[in-house]
């Protein structure tokens, strides 16, 4: 976070940030740029995924994600920042069962004092599901994926 003279400037910068963090190594390059943001009480909320609380679990939440699709590729859309409030809309693709899927996400960030406070995943899960059943190779990983 040394790149902003102000905690207040994280906002404004966030959907560069962002992007520059989903273009990294996944998991290790991808945890490692967003772990330093992330409030010790933090809460992350996205489908198919129980809630995460702090550091430790968003973390967590990731590796399955990544487990799930280690090869998830994300394409920042649009963003718009109001305050410290980010959404951020992106298009996502990964392999699923040896097939391409496709799914778009918009996620809500809250920050505050230069941390991420909360983030909300909004998506339609159905492409994920569909694929997922249509494929039963990829069944084990989603499952997996699910447990906490």
């Amino acid at each position: 976070m040394s790149q902003f003279s102000t905690a207040s400037q994280l906002p404004a910068a966030f959907p560069a940030v962002f992007a520059e963090g989903w273009a990294l190594p996944k998991p290790d390059g991808f945890l490692g740029h967003f772990r330093p943001l992330i409030h010790d009480e933090a809460v992350f909320t996205q489908p198919l995924f129980p809630d995460a609380r702090g550091p430790g679990e968003v973390e967590g939440m990731f590796r399955r994600l990544f487990a799930l699709f280690p090869d998830m590729g994300l394409t920042v859309r649009n963003s718009a920042v109001e305050g410290g409030t980010v959404f951020i809309e992106s298009a996502c693709t990964a392999t699923l069962g040896r097939k391409p899927v496709r799914f778009r996400v918009c996620d809500r960030f809250t920050i505050a004092d230069g941390t991420i406070r909360a983030r909300a995943s909004y998506s339609d899960p159905l492409p994920v599901l569909l694929t997922g059943l249509r494929r039963p190779s990829s069944w084990p990983r989603l499952l997996r994926a699910r447990m906490p």
